[in-house]
């Protein structure tokens, strides 16, 4: 597979390289095998020629009664050993008899010297010791005479050699005795060695021009290929990349020119219309969000003032709540200080309870308003945040107390924080009551306090059913409320970790929760040291 970091441009030349190369090569080594062999055939028919000229030579000297007259003194009879030396003299002067086989190792000799070829007799039964058969020439007259073969041969490195059957005829007998003959009446063999020093030479000097020329093709053919992809192909879509590019930096106007006439001509045409309606597609766009915006921009002032209305209906309302609920508060005192049968003080506690609950919702109110409104007044001062903990611990004491649960509060010590001390001191109240409120009874609030370099962290673990996750982020939100307890029910107004989270915001830290569905709830928060 190409690597995906290659471009478009890489690839085509890989696989044109991939494609193209392999087959040309294929090709030409065809080409060179196919060179070989008819070379090896070529040098095989010269043989086949060379031995039956010479066959037809010693039927020519057989036909002309089994020898042929040579002078004795004429070139042609020297360097010639005459098995039998048979001399006759007539009036033209002393001539030496030529047999075939003598005829033949003359030819051979003159072959020789031309280092064309030279060829030989070879017998299994030489009459002369210079016609014994080599082991190859002995493998070959084997296989005449038992499995009626017409011909050997056998290529090395320097040489073919080659040997067809020499077959007995009437004028032979003149010279051979029979029991000299083999069977199938072959009495031995023409051998024809031809040299191939020369063939190789030429044959690898073929092969070279071959791979030359291969080579060339190859570098031809890719380098022709690519140049027609290039122009074809990978131009029209630089045009479009390249078109593509402007567009996505925001030139809606820019247009590709391809005039290539086919499949990419169109697609270009097409990337040219795309164009034009994104900018349609844009005006239209901008249009409805001009409408949108102005439509939002009156819906966001009739919110502004809803808002306000609202804001200032709480304040106002938690600010006329409080004159009666302090009448009957003191109320209230009054009948527990005076009242003396017990059903009696049963109802006046109830009332108190009632009471308490909505003397804190009067409060949470009139301090959301404030801190919504941006009207609420800091009191910023150094103060000890571990002694705020401990004493927000032994207030929530009691509660803790009468659900049977264990406050443990482990502290590194001091911490030192610049804070506005009550509005702390309510965030820490409203964490510490959530966690007595959702825990099981019997179980442990595990409060930790430790300052890291630039920050202090509180952490308030308690042991009850857990916060869903998707419910996690949502309880820190206005009038939010959660099934924190084992029954399923939700409790609160949903204000207090609203308040906290502004309260720990305007003091530059961080405020959030941690839970464990079914085990544990940990509220979180940090501050600036």
């Amino acid at each position: 597979m190409l690597k995906k970091n290659l471009s478009l441009q890489q690839k085509f030349l890989l696989s044109i390289i991939i494609i193209v190369v392999p087959i040309i090569g294929l090709v030409f080594s065809w080409l060179e095998i196919q060179v070989i062999k008819q070379a090896k055939e070529e040098s095989l028919d010269k043989a086949r020629i060379i031995s039956r000229q010479v066959i037809l030579t010693r039927q020519w000297v057989t036909d002309c009664g089994g020898w042929v007259l040579v002078p004795r003194k004429s070139r042609g009879a020297e360097n010639i050993s005459c098995f039998y030396d048979e001399r006759i003299k007539t009036e033209q002067g002393i001539f030496q008899r030529f047999t075939p086989s003598m005829v033949t190792k003359k030819l051979s000799l003159y072959s020789s010297v031309e280092k064309l070829y030279s060829f030989k007799i070879s017998s299994l039964y030489p009459m002369n010791p210079a016609n014994t058969a080599s082991d190859f020439e002995k493998t070959a007259l084997t296989g005449f005479i038992h499995k009626g073969k017409s011909e050997a041969y056998q290529f090395d490195e320097n040489s073919l050699k080659y040997v067809t059957p020499l077959y007995m005829t009437q004028g032979c007998l003149k010279c051979h005795d029979k029991k000299t003959i083999s069977h199938n009446n072959i009495m031995g063999g023409l051998s024809v060695t031809i040299p191939l020093k020369k063939l190789h030479a030429y044959l690898k000097k073929n092969c070279i021009l071959l791979a030359a020329a291969g080579l060339t093709i190859s570098f031809v053919t890719v380098l022709i290929l690519f140049f027609l992809m290039r122009r074809m192909i990978i131009k029209p879509l630089v045009e479009l990349e390249e078109k593509t590019k402007e567009i996505s930096s925001g030139n809606l106007n820019a247009r590709a020119a391809i005039n290539t006439g086919d499949e990419l001509e169109r697609m270009g045409n097409s990337f040219n219309e795309m164009a034009q309606k994104i900018i349609e597609g844009r005006e239209l766009l901008e249009k409805r969000v001009e409408q949108a915006t102005e439509k939002l921009a009156r819906a966001n002032d009739d919110l502004k003032a809803l808002d306000k209305l609202k804001s200032d209906f709480l304040a106002n309302m938690s600010h006329e709540l409080r004159s009666p609920i302090t009448v009957i508060t003191g109320g209230t005192n009054y009948l527990s200080r005076t009242l003396k049968q017990e059903d009696n003080r049963s109802y006046i506690e109830i009332i108190e309870k009632n009471i308490t609950r909505l003397s804190r919702l009067v409060s949470d109110l009139f301090d959301f308003t404030k801190l919504e409104a941006g009207k609420i007044e800091w009191d910023f001062a150094e103060e000890n945040l571990t002694l705020l903990v401990q004493e927000m611990i032994e207030i929530t004491s009691t509660l803790a107390a009468d659900k049977n649960l264990d406050v443990v509060f482990e502290a590194s010590g001091d911490i030192f924080i610049n804070i506005d001390f009550e509005r702390i001191e309510q965030v820490i109240v409203n964490i510490m009551d959530n966690a007595i409120k959702y825990s099981d009874s019997g179980t442990k609030i595990i409060v930790t306090l430790h300052q890291k370099p630039g920050w202090a962290t509180l952490s308030v673990q308690n042991q009850g059913i857990g916060i869903k996750a998707e419910n996690i982020e949502t309880i820190f939100d206005k009038f939010s409320t959660v099934p924190s307890g084992r029954n399923s029910a939700t409790q609160g107004t949903g204000l207090g970790l609203a308040i906290s989270r502004a309260i720990i915001e305007a003091h530059n830290g961080r405020i959030w929760a941690e839970s464990i569905e079914g085990m544990s709830t940990t509220l979180l928060f940090t501050l600036p040291a």
